[in-house]
């Protein structure tokens, strides 16, 4: 079994190695695809926070199965990880977003699924902490993150065993500065609540009905962070809530 891994990122510098380490053991290759402007549809009205050589040494950094390359011509997120998928040669291919970090047994655990079922595309399910490490919020749905590419699979969609756990979802537990930002270029910008940073970002300790898009939805409640893969007690937002 050859996996290979695909990040495609605008930003994430936060999370980003945390990311790549999650699942480097287990990759045989991770292609991390940059790219200068979003390619989520909308233009940002200012520019990026981060800047590319800092993301571009922190995904270095993290080995030399870490392969970096950069475009400037998609303006659609399917297309920029169509490309990325172009340039993995694995029978399965992990796709980690910059912001979503394993934990090492649900990794091994979903990539044993995959390889022993017959689906083409697997699904996973995403927690996602809130403005910290100690509020999280949970939902059903189950984004997907493992393809595989041999031929003769039986069924386009599995489902990975919720009970193996989930993908850890940090796009929430970042700053409000970079939240800002995120705001301007989200693929669901124009979805976006109402006075949602007002009333549903700011307050803390949290409010409920907090997701971005959804009426009624992502209620966060209190988390032990030692629940958390081991990696993320090295990151610095550890013991911060919230994060400034």
């Amino acid at each position: 079994m050859k996996v290979s891994v695909l990040t495609v990122l605008h930003y994430g510098l936060d999370f980003l190695p945390f990311a790549l380490k999650s699942v480097y053991d287990f990759a045989d290759e991770i292609q991390v695809v940059y790219s200068p402007h979003p390619s989520h549809g909308h233009r940002a009205g200012e520019p990026c926070p981060e800047r590319g050589d800092d993301l571009k040494a922190a995904a270095l950094d993290v080995g030399p199965k870490v392969k970096w390359s950069e475009v400037n011509a998609f303006w659609r997120e399917g297309d920029h990880r169509d490309h990325a998928l172009s340039l993995c040669g694995g029978d399965l291919v992990l796709t980690v977003d910059a912001d979503e970090v394993w934990d090492p047994a649900v990794l091994d655990g979903a990539l044993k699924q995959a390889w022993d079922g017959s689906a083409e595309v697997w699904r996973l399910r995403f927690t996602t902490p809130w403005r910290s490490f100690s509020f999280v919020c949970k939902d059903d749905m189950l984004p997907e993150r493992i393809r595989d590419r041999r031929p003769g699979r039986g069924a386009k969609y599995g489902c990975v065993n919720k009970d193996l756990g989930p993908i850890w979802h940090f796009g929430y537990a970042i700053s409000t500065s970079l939240l800002r930002y995120k705001m301007q270029c989200h693929g669901h910008k124009d979805e976006w609540r109402a006075n949602w940073l007002e009333e549903k970002w700011t307050p803390w300790p949290p409010v409920r009905d907090v997701h971005p898009t959804c009426v009624g939805f992502w209620n966060p409640e209190p988390m032990d962070p030692n629940v958390l893969p081991a990696i993320m007690r090295a990151h610095p937002f550890w013991g911060v809530a919230p994060v400034p």
